[in-house]
């Protein structure tokens, strides 16, 4: 695996693996080789480059379908294992025709003990200029897809994990952020019981008075769910409840989940399979108005392709679960 290392570069003091040459290496010439356990090789190459600018307490361990990084408890490595690899089981049986976990390797989790290196890592992914808000954990979907998070308790790893698992098993759909982070919520309160959907009066009334035109359509380009303020949270409040109202029947659900596409937000598909426009969803919370998505109003710019190499899905600091 010596051939990996002129792949790499160091930036921030953690080694950034050049995926797309690495690719083009292993076409070139290893193709004949088994995949699976050539990227397992990659992967754990990867990680030992990785672990060389940790402190020394940090080890790499694995499992059926997981390599994990981390300087924790063997208790805590043992509880984190298992519930990584229940719910994969459970994510790809209760989202059946729509998650996958088809591809070479094993799935990587790295969990940083310092929260400053947590961030530094991440500065990688995340464009120059802008505000954004904290996070508890991340899937990078960047080459290699992997999970990344700092330290925490593990009940809540395990509401971290279940999120961004979601996300890994629906990288391969082209699918609108609101879609995706909606799954992702709903799949972690069925799981670990950490997000439960509710609406109060309270609750109802942040969404009235923060939700406008201009607002909607951050919500469905993507954007809002990357703010620093509220809307961040009741961005992902609101994906939750449309991915419930949109789910009750599931079969229909699962062909609208396939045909939806990011570049609408779901418009046309939900046209097609639901014969109604998604602005009748936000009409429930805010009334009459023009709550459909207008994507010649978003900025391409930052309308990012699920499945493109800088996409990633961030599992917030939650505003409206926890406190």
């Amino acid at each position: 695996m010596k051939w990996i290392n002129k792949y790499f570069d160091e930036v921030d003091n953690f080694p950034r693996p050049n995926w797309e040459n690495i690719y083009e290496y292993v076409e070139a010439h290893l193709k004949d080789e088994e995949q699976n356990k050539l990227w397992c090789g990659i992967a754990n190459a990867w990680m030992q480059k990785l672990k060389s600018k940790l402190s020394d307490d940090y080890q790499i361990h694995e499992s059926d379908n997981y390599i994990l990084v981390t300087s924790e408890s063997d208790r805590y490595v043992t509880l984190l294992q298992g519930f990584l690899e229940r719910s994969l089981r459970r994510i790809l049986s209760t989202l059946k025709g729509i998650a996958s976990d088809e591809g070479y390797g094993k799935y990587v989790v790295i969990v940083f003990t310092d929260v400053d290196d947590y961030y530094s890592y991440m500065s990688y992914y995340y464009p120059e200029d802008g505000v954004f808000g904290l996070s508890s954990g991340v899937y990078l979907n960047n080459g290699y897809g992997h999970f990344v998070f700092p330290h925490q308790e593990v009940a809540y790893a395990e509401s971290v994990v279940a999120h961004e698992m979601t996300h890994s098993l629906l990288s391969h759909l082209p699918i609108p952020l609101w879609l995706n982070e909606g799954m992702a919520v709903t799949i972690e309160d069925m799981i670990t019981g950490s997000a439960p959907l509710r609406m109060d009066k309270e609750l109802f009334a942040r969404h009235n008075a923060f939700w406008g035109e201009k607002e909607i359509q951050e919500f469905w380009s993507g954007d809002a769910f990357y703010r620093p303020d509220e809307g961040q949270a009741l961005s992902y409040h609101l994906a939750q409840f449309a991915v419930k109202s949109l789910s009750s029947d599931y079969e229909t659900f699962v062909r609208f989940v396939n045909k939806a596409n990011y570049d609408d937000s779901g418009k046309s598909a939900a046209i097609e399979i639901f014969g109604g426009d998604l602005g009748e969803l936000i009409a429930r919370f805010c009334g009459d108005g023009d709550w459909s998505p207008k994507p010649q109003e978003w900025n391409k710019e930052s309308l990012t392709d699920p499945k493109a190499p800088f996409r990633f899905s961030v599992k917030l600091i939650p505003l409206l679960y926890r406190k």
